[in-house]
């Protein structure tokens, strides 16, 4: 890299940074109200020899403020601030003005919405730079000729002082990079070549560490959709599996189920055996059930459509289980609020639905407690719908139970996970749910707390008219 390549360079970051502050300074006041302080702002800064003069645009009120020193021939400059608006993005020019090499710093205003409002031009002059390189050529020829003049011990000296021990240094940090060590920073002050190549140096392995972490991060990301994708695999051949084994155990146990009502019915006042074949054909008829779930979640079927009528589906699935709510002694507190919109689907699924929830809540208070029933029509919007809106009738499942934790609700919906005890549950039947209630073109959202109960949310969207 050439001399003038680094003054240029050190000229744009020099300017590059008047330019930050003074965006940070007019990005927060409102210009079309604050007139005098912006030209005092801009007049302040232009008092740095560099600085040629300063241009501040407002778009909106079509304000243009100059500091002194320019005249009314800036309108090139005026076009640089205006295509840097519309373009959203600083530009750099070098130009002439009135017989002086200028440097353009231009770059837009934003408003507190982040819209563009303005924009600022600043124009620096490069004859400090020309200055800069003829100084450093002087200072060369100076040196040169202090190294011939002198002796072999300054010669040593110099060179191991101001060039053998950075480029040590620069050695040894690029070692240090080379073994993976990318924190890596070299310290060395001064704003010559070897300085500043130490500044690039530590600004590349900044830079290499934040790609290094960038591309671990999307090989976490990159690693999760694997896993992802080879648990749906998974599931995709347990299902086929669940399926042939659901077909093979369900003829024996057919033959079992027979076999022992033959036997039972035979039998003669002997109770002990009577008694077993009892829990035979109990546990043959838990274990047809458990299938029957297990064919239900692999191969769902499409809902029937049909009229629902909400009201006699929920009054009837309560009544079916009215043993159970009095035996745990709850309370059934049913509230349906407005006029309900038609819906149409499958009644016998959706029964399956809310024969589920209910009995979760009944089985989640085994002191007894309240079942509140809430039905409401509810227009909402949700992503995906055309219309922006769509009619739904939403029914909100509420018990005073124990309540769930924050690692149970995340995972209530897998199949087979259940908090209940193996001869009480499955582990489908939320799974089974939420499948139909997909099915129906609607979702369920769950709200719980350990030891304030739960709130199952089922949306099932109206007839479109």
């Amino acid at each position: 890299m050439s001399r003038r390549d680094i003054l240029i360079r050190k000229m744009k970051v020099e300017v590059r940074s008047i330019g930050q502050t003074l965006k940070v300074l007019l990005e927060k006041v409102s210009i079309p109200q604050e007139i005098n302080y912006v030209q005092e702002v801009i007049d302040h800064v232009e008092e740095d020899e560099k600085i040629l003069g300063i241009l501040v645009y407002h778009k909106e009120k079509d304000l243009l403020f100059r500091s002194r020193s320019l005249e009314e021939t800036t309108s090139p400059y005026l076009e640089l601030i205006k295509k840097s608006i519309e373009e959203n993005r600083p530009q750099e020019e070098f130009q002439v003005y009135k017989n002086f090499s200028v440097f353009s710093y231009t770059f837009p205003l934003q408003d507190r919405r982040g819209i563009n409002m303005g924009g600022v031009s600043i124009l620096q002059q490069t004859s400090y730079m020309e200055e800069e390189i003829q100084q450093a050529k002087w200072s060369i020829v100076i040196i040169i000729f202090v190294l011939v003049g002198g002796t072999v011990i300054l010669v040593l000296f110099v060179t191991k002082r101001w060039i053998s021990r950075p480029i040590s240094q620069l050695t040894e940090g690029i070692k240090r990079m080379a073994t993976g060590q990318l924190n890596t920073q070299i310290e060395l002050k001064g704003e010559d070549e070897l300085s500043q190549l130490a500044q690039a140096f530590n600004q590349m392995a900044i830079d290499l560490k934040e790609a290094q972490e960038k591309i671990l991060r999307e090989s976490e990301k990159k690693l999760e959709l694997e896993r992802s994708l080879r648990q749906s695999e998974k599931l995709a051949t347990i299902g086929q599996l669940a399926s042939g084994l659901a077909h093979e155990i369900g003829t024996p146990l057919s033959i079992i189920s027979g076999r022992a009502e033959l036997m039972k019915r035979k039998l003669d006042g002997k109770e002990g055996t009577e008694k077993n074949l009892d829990v035979i054909l109990h546990q043959t008829e838990r274990i047809t059930k458990i299938i029957q779930q297990l064919l239900g979640f692999v191969r769902k079927k499409r809902p029937e459509q049909r009229s629902v009528d909400v009201r006699a589906l929920l009054g009837t699935t309560l009544d079916f289980l009215g043993p159970q709510i009095q035996k745990q002694k709850v309370r059934v507190l049913k509230t349906i609020e407005g006029d309900l919109p038609p819906l149409t689907g499958d009644p016998d699924q959706l029964q399956q639905v809310f024969l589920n929830l209910f009995l979760n809540a009944i089985q989640s208070m085994p002191q007894g407690g309240e079942l509140r029933l809430l039905v409401t029509p509810e227009w909402i919007s949700r992503e995906g719908l055309d219309e922006g809106q769509r009619h739904y009738v939403k029914i909100c499942v509420e018990d005073t139970g124990e309540g769930m934790g924050k690692e149970v609700i995340e995972n209530i919906f897998n199949p087979f996970f259940s908090t209940k005890e193996r001869e009480k549950g499955t582990g489908l039947g939320l799974t089974v749910s939420r499948g139909i209630i997909q099915d129906h073109e609607g979702w369920i959202d769950v709200e719980s707390e350990l030891g304030k109960g739960s709130v199952f949310k089922v949306y099932l969207p109206a007839v479109k008219e």
